[in-house]
């Protein structure tokens, strides 16, 4: 304990207790000590007669550092003083009892911004928090610190534990700054520091098939799409009866988790820090997570561009709340309680290859499957953090993260990633990729560019790719006889040599149209090995949509 402070239950646990009759009377006088200086505060009893055994606290205040032993009590009844050793007490083993006492250090007392709640269990705590969540809803916790103690407070440092929990939790549960309450050390007698915590609450429900029992593909709306047909099914609805938060209610549909941790304050100061010494407070939270919304099934379509494609997903309202749903670049989804619906997300493709990979020494210790669960964890947050899907149910005022970490597999990360060799087409300056339509004359030479980097870790090629004009005429029908209407300038087949990792190679031609329209070039590679050893997805071309008009002489 520390010098100067109360020493509260010496030995009031297990309790000293004194059978004493026809006394109405009696006066402690305190504990008995040998050692450093101790301060023993009287305690006054008043026992009625026959009262039968009593319990008794007292306390007392060292006031220099070292040991201090407890040998026992001292009484004063109606004048009369004794000394009452603990050898002497029947039931007592100890003779005494020793206290090591440290120099002084500060001490904070704790409140937050939550009301108490019971401490979690099988941990010792200074005091406990709980609060209930939507799932991917994110609420501050205020704790505020007081050092009520009469040294200064010097050094403060916070740390957080998750308990054990089966549950798969995204993201971090607990995240603070606690730079700001550091600037205001030293924190002297009688002052305060607040610490802001965030708690988020990112788990997976993906996998609550029970919620949807009566869904199937065809009551799926789809939405987002330049075309689309929106049918919605709208599943059971709760009973109305069942009030919110009942057990009934949750076990039908709301498979509440829970999640646990603790946070520790570890400060000090005074003559203690200098001799090493310090204090710990222990604050427990304790979180119930209901779903809010998640995805059921995850999808992906092409999309113009060779680097964006659609991600669909089908996402499932399991509240009890009319909620929006909403992403970036992306029109609002509204979601009525227990719907799903259809969403589809344009993206950018990603360069998965590029992104650092955290802790270098870990992710080379741990077995083949942890890399690849750490890979797919840290792709899995980029893609989330992209699309920035949000929840909002307006009732409520609550708001959350929607996160797709959990339903994201290989073969869609594979879907979503930009293929190692990129090409670029440039017809007349122009680069050809989403809906780009190039100009050009009749009679005009148009000069056709086409560009291979190499993103992969080894060289490629060589590669030899024949072009091939053609016009669709919207109606399923294609034509490829353009003898008459567009000729090459030289050779309509490019050859590509080998290209080392990150280097680029470049193929230049000429087309000449003899017609006005619209043509198309279908860019295809001859069949040799070195094509048929990489993946199909690594010779994604961008389509080439070319406008022949009338030359300029004609026009005017």
């Amino acid at each position: 304990m520390g010098n100067g402070e109360s020493m509260l239950g010496v030995i009031s646990s297990p309790p000293y207790q004194m059978d004493i009759r026809m006394i109405d009377y009696v006066m402690f006088g305190g504990l008995l000590t040998s050692g450093v200086d101790f301060e023993s505060l009287p305690a006054a009893l008043s026992l009625p007669a026959e009262s039968g055994l009593y319990p008794v606290t007292l306390v007392g205040v060292p006031r220099t550092a070292g040991n201090i032993t407890i040998s026992g009590y001292h009484t004063s009844v109606f004048g009369v003083s004794s000394d009452c050793l603990l050898e002497g007490l029947v039931g007592v083993k100890s003779s005494g009892c020793m206290v090591e006492v440290v120099p002084s250090l500060p001490r904070l007392q704790l409140c937050t911004s939550l009301p108490r709640s019971a401490h979690l269990s099988s941990e010792d705590l200074s005091t406990s928090v709980s609060l209930q969540l939507f799932n991917g809803e994110t609420q501050q916790l205020t704790i505020t610190l007081e050092n009520i103690g009469t040294e200064m407070l010097n050094t403060l440092e916070l740390t957080s534990k998750t308990l054990s929990t089966k549950e798969k939790l995204f993201g971090e549960f607990l995240t603070w700054d606690l730079q700001d309450a550091l600037s205001h050390l030293p924190l002297k007698s009688g002052q305060s520091v607040s610490i802001p915590v965030n708690i988020s609450t990112k788990l997976d429900f993906s996998g609550q098939e029970n919620l949807l029992h009566d869904l199937n593909d065809d009551g799926i709306s789809v939405t987002g799409l330049p075309v689309s047909s929106p049918l919605r099914q709208v599943l059971k609805p709760r009973a109305e009866n069942k009030p919110v938060g009942t057990d009934a209610s949750k076990n039908e549909f709301n498979h509440v988790k829970t999640l646990e941790a603790v946070l520790t304050f570890k400060y000090s100061g005074g003559a203690g820090q200098v001799e090493g010494y310090y204090r710990e407070l222990s604050l427990g939270v304790r979180v119930d997570v209901e779903p809010s919304v998640f995805f059921t099934r995850v999808s992906t379509l092409p999309a113009t561009s060779t680097r964006q494609c659609h991600l669909l997903l089908d996402v499932f309202n399991s509240t009890e709340h009319e909620l929006t749903l909403s992403a970036k670049n992306n029109q609002d989804l509204v979601l009525h309680a227990s719907e799903c619906q259809r969403m589809a997300i344009q993206v950018d493709k990603f360069d998965f290859d590029s992104m650092p990979v955290i802790d270098h020494d870990a992710l080379r210790l741990a077995t083949v499957r942890q890399q690849e669960e750490k890979r797919q964890q840290v792709q899995g947050g980029l893609i989330n953090s992209t699309l920035d899907i949000h929840w909002t149910i307006s009732s409520l005022q609550r708001h959350g993260e929607a996160s797709v970490e959990g339903v994201l597999n290989q073969l869609i990360l594979e879907h979503l990633q930009l293929a190692p060799l990129q090409w670029d087409v440039v017809v007349n300056g122009e680069p050809c990729d989403c809906d780009v339509v190039a100009d050009c004359r009749v009679g005009d030479a148009v000069p056709l560019e086409v560009k291979l980097t190499n993103r992969s870790k080894s060289a490629v090629g060589p590669f030899s790719l024949t072009v091939v004009p053609f016009q669709d005429y919207q109606n399923g029908v294609q034509n490829y006889d353009l003898q008459d209407a567009v000729t090459f300038i030289g050779s309509n087949t490019f050859y590509i040599g080998t290209v080392n990792p990150t280097e680029n190679s470049v193929c230049v031609g000429a087309l000449l149209f003899l017609y006005t329209g619209d043509f198309y070039l279908n860019i295809k590679f001859q069949d040799d090995s070195t094509a048929r050893d990489l993946p199909p997805a690594w010779f994604c071309l961008p389509s080439v949509h070319i406008r022949a008009q009338e030359p300029i002489e004609a026009a005017a």
